[in-house]
């Protein structure tokens, strides 16, 4: 699929009409975002056509324009790529970001075009397949502005209003010639390739974060993308107006930054508090997650003694948490809700007047058990009847995962028409299903030197021990023999694999310091949400399985944890909730991996039916 709305040489841009390159360039915009062009993009262009052929009549004819690039898996787009060679022949891209305001009102409305581009930039260095080839160059036009009208503190490339000979020249030095066809290919069918890890580049950028300057984050691909940006921007804006009552409900599938975007309102509502008493007063996230808590509470306690106090559990069943017991009792400016699918309706009364603006993260296809009520239809009704105003947003990019929609369409198709499923081409993520433990064990150990991996398991055949939570104890053993359910499925392997037990300790190093690499222990559904790893073990257990053509709620399972129903009641009576719930954790599973997810059967009928449609793409592949 095309990732961009037009493309043409300097030479058809000259020579073509200015009402056909805009109806050219409106049409191809429309197909690559399925939207029609607003009123506000249509105008800046038909401003920007004719300044453009000005500033490139000089220019070599055969350099191509791209206009409209979206960079691969998001939703951000370039307003005009130019690709040729350097002086040096090294291929160039040069990053144009056109603005046609003409006066501060207009600036005030929206975000810098420094850090727009520089984030563009950052991401193209970081995230696209072609960064090594090119070297791409930051530049802002403002078409329709004089010097002075607007600051910039990092970028050189920046030309102002009836500047067409200085921008030309600008560019004519950077790109002499044209780049050769292999090199535009890489650049225009180029894909994402790393995403920093959610944990670590946390961590790494910490001081920035806190201190609000996303900006700097450009030059390390991990500014927000521009609909990340908007909501922050939005959020922190209501807390600054003082307004009350508010929640922000954000909806958004896995791998859609929810948890990024969470830390980082955060972290900038807090940027201005000088001590963490007060900051407890102005902010507060709240988890249920505490395998996921505990980590973020290590990261911050590493920066700073005691910051680790904004985190809190917005459930602990105790009458303790954020979303429980008196809503008057301790009440922030801002209180943000993750992974909010998991609220029952009463922590959804509680949470929703524990701030005066509240912001809300869920998926409802991550729900994990009966008890967890954090649907759209629950949000909006209870605040209707508090009368909280509610502001809806979805997050539309995909972050995590390199496969894309390509891959997340695949893997919703595959647990609601697994008939219809068919594993998709992926240049740019590996989906893979073993026949044999041992050698999906191999595959991750071979590639653990230059990448993160990790194990995570369905909570079947063993029921794990806290009160006894050694290694050796039979009840931990997850996979090897003998297992507590009786299974014998790996009596003749060599392998022994244990639950992760300790939420303070071990999450924290194995998800955050890179002990799932040794591939000694395996994260539950509990243990993996909100997570990630490059290439990610699934153990696809016997409570999801494959008959008659399509899934059923299998024999086993060992879940006990909700409340008062837990699903292993579930499966036991056959009730078909369970099925619902069992596709919820499959889902999550199949989406933790940034560079791949390897799936391992340990029902023979339901690997035969994943490994057939493995073989349909392996043919594919020999015609």
């Amino acid at each position: 699929m095309k990732n961009y709305a037009l493309g043409l040489t300097v030479s058809e841009f000259l020579e073509k009409s200015d009402d056909v390159i805009f109806c050219d360039l409106k049409k191809g915009f429309s197909e690559i975002t399925g939207e029609n062009m607003n009123n506000e993009q249509a105008s800046a262009w038909k401003g920007a056509i004719p300044k453009l052929k000005k500033a490139l009549k000089d220019l070599d004819k055969n350099i191509l324009m791209v206009f409209e690039y979206m960079l691969p898996m998001s939703s951000e787009r370039i307003d005009l790529v130019l690709i040729g060679n350097s002086n040096d022949s090294k291929p160039t891209a040069i990053i144009l970001e056109l603005k046609g305001w003409r006066d501060d009102k207009e600036i005030a409305k929206y975000e810098s075009p420094e850090f727009q581009v520089l984030n563009y930039v950052g991401k193209l260095k970081f995230s696209h397949s072609a960064s090594d080839l090119f070297n791409f160059i930051p530049c802002v036009w403002l078409y329709n502005m004089h010097p002075g009208s607007l600051s910039f503190e990092k970028l050189k490339n920046v030309f102002w209003s009836e500047e067409y000979e200085r921008l030309g020249t600008f560019l004519k030095s950077n790109i002499l010639q044209p780049a050769k066809d292999q090199d535009i290919d890489a650049f225009l069918n180029g894909h994402y390739t790393q995403t920093p890890k959610l944990l670590e580049a946390i961590s790494r950028n910490f001081e920035s974060l806190r201190k609000g300057f996303f900006d700097a984050l450009c030059e390390t691909g991990f500014a927000p993308s521009e609909e990340q940006l908007q909501i922050i921007e939005e959020v922190i804006q209501s807390v600054k107006n003082g307004e009350k009552k508010v929640c922000y409900l954000i909806e958004g599938q896995p791998g859609s930054g929810k948890s990024y975007i969470a830390i980082l309102l955060l972290l900038t509502a807090l940027k201005d508090s000088k001590s963490v008493s007060k900051k407890q007063n102005i902010a507060v996230l709240g988890y249920r997650n505490n395998r996921l808590i505990n980590t973020l509470r290590k990261i911050f306690n590493e920066h700073e003694s005691g910051l680790d106090t904004v985190l809190k559990f917005f459930s602990t069943g105790r009458n303790q948490g954020l979303a429980e017991n008196n809503p008057r009792i301790g009440h922030f400016k801002l209180v943000i809700f993750d992974e909010a699918q998991r609220m029952s309706k009463e922590n959804i009364r509680v949470g929703l007047q524990r701030g005066d603006v509240v912001v809300v993260f869920y998926d409802e296809r991550q729900i994990l058990n009966l008890e967890e009520e954090g649907t759209r239809e629950n949000f909006i009704s209870v605040a209707g009847e508090l009368g909280i105003k509610v502001v809806e947003k979805t997050l539309r990019g995909i972050y995590r995962v390199q496969g894309g929609p390509k891959y997340h369409n695949f893997v919703e198709t595959l647990l609601d028409k697994p008939e219809d499923a068919s594993i998709p081409e992926l240049k740019n993520y590996e989906f893979k299903i073993f026949d044999d433990i041992e050698e999906m064990l191999d595959q991750l150990k071979s590639l653990r030197l230059k990448n993160k991996v990790a194990l995570v398991a369905s909570f079947t055949e063993s029921p794990g021990d806290r009160d006894n939570p050694k290694e050796k104890n039979i009840k931990n053993l997850r996979i090897g023999y003998p297992l507590w359910s009786g299974f014998e499925h790996y009596k003749d392997k060599n392998v022994e694999i244990y639950w992760l037990m300790d939420e303070k300790k071990q999450y924290p190093n194995f998800w955050f310091k890179g002990e799932s690499n040794e591939l000694t222990h395996c994260a539950s559904i509990y243990g993996c949400q909100g997570f990630e790893a490059d290439y990610v073990g699934v153990i696809w257990g016997r409570d999801f399985v494959f008959r008659n053509g399509k899934w059923e709620i299998g024999d086993n399972c060992e879940d006990n944890i909700g409340r008062p129903t837990s699903l292993k009641d579930l499966v036991i009576n056959r009730d078909n909730r369970a099925l619902d719930l069992l596709i919820n954790r499959y889902r999550i599973f199949l989406t933790r991996g940034i560079k791949g997810t390897y799936v391992y059967c340990e029902d023979e009928e339901t690997k035969r039916f994943l490994l057939e449609k493995q073989k349909s793409l392996e043919n594919s592949r020999k015609k």
